[in-house]
């Protein structure tokens, strides 16, 4: 397993960071598009539909809703979707710290229609970000964040780790992980504010502030996504990724913490 997740990673990476440097933006969303539409295949089994033609349909469902986000440009209308997208997050920490461990597999709408929310913010912030200056920097660094985060809390967790964090949820992750996240976010924040933005005094501040939130938030990403494999009883989202499991199980951070930082970033620095 392990040896299957390094190659696959050693695949997946490089062609990540080509697609965000070499592809225009129109291109860069639509084969962001893709993966996210697979996304929705498999979310729509975590909302307990198994059903081929359901899944299918919520998958085409988003790809339409995408091409038209994509059409519109329209400031105020991607701003208020980024805010719903957070509000729902800072939402899903109650969810996450409520969840009784229970097996619930029964199907519900209402879980569906989360994907929306998922999914869809993650995929305009995403683009959005590549058009604006920083361009395919702004998204590479937001990937860094994230990378790193997952590296600190890993390495720091597996040494350190004795207080779960969300003991029903996923038993593996520890508070100590968690300061293991933020300290490596601080550390790639700080580079990213001097030599990519050039930002200093308070705007300095509160873009690192901005990054510590984007990377909690992030976490919340992966709590939910593992309460929802856990409360349907599956071990991973899909199998596309060999020793990864599904597309959601690689963006589920991502799709938190895009809408967290684009809308931060906006406020900081203007996109």
């Amino acid at each position: 397993m392990l040896k299957q997740r390094i190659l696959t990673a050693l695949v997946l990476a490089p062609l990540v960071i080509w697609g965000i440097f070499a592809l225009p933006t129109l291109w860069f969303g639509g084969l962001l598009g893709v993966f996210v539409a697979i996304g929705a295949w498999e979310w729509a089994r975590l909302a307990g539909y198994a059903e081929v033609a359901v899944r299918v349909g919520f998958a085409i469902l988003i790809g339409l809703m995408l091409v038209a986000m994509g059409i519109t440009s329209e400031l105020l209308l991607w701003q208020v979707m980024l805010a719903i997208a957070v509000i729902w997050w800072l939402y899903a920490i109650w969810i996450v710290v409520h969840y009784d461990g229970l097996l619930n597999p029964l199907r519900s709408p209402s879980r569906l229609a989360v994907g929306l929310i998922l999914l869809m913010p993650a995929w305009f912030a995403l683009v959005h970000l590549h058009g604006s200056a920083q361009g395919a920097a702004s998204v590479l660094f937001l990937m860094l964040l994230i990378w790193g985060a997952d590296s600190g809390a890993y390495f720091v967790g597996r040494a350190f780790g004795k207080h779960k964090l969300a003991p029903k949820v996923s038993p593996g992750k520890s508070w100590e992980g968690v300061i293991g996240a933020l300290t490596l976010t601080l550390v790639i924040s700080i580079v990213g504010g001097i030599e990519l933005w050039h930002l200093q005094g308070k705007q300095f501040v509160l873009f690192i502030v901005v990054c510590l939130v984007t990377v909690a938030i992030s976490i919340v990403g992966d709590l939910y996504e593992s309460l929802a494999k856990r409360r349907v009883g599956i071990k991973d989202s899909g199998q596309i990724l060999p020793g990864h499991g599904g597309v959601m199980d690689r963006i589920d951070s991502l799709t938190s913490a895009a809408p967290t930082f684009a809308l931060g970033l906006a406020w900081v620095v203007g996109l």
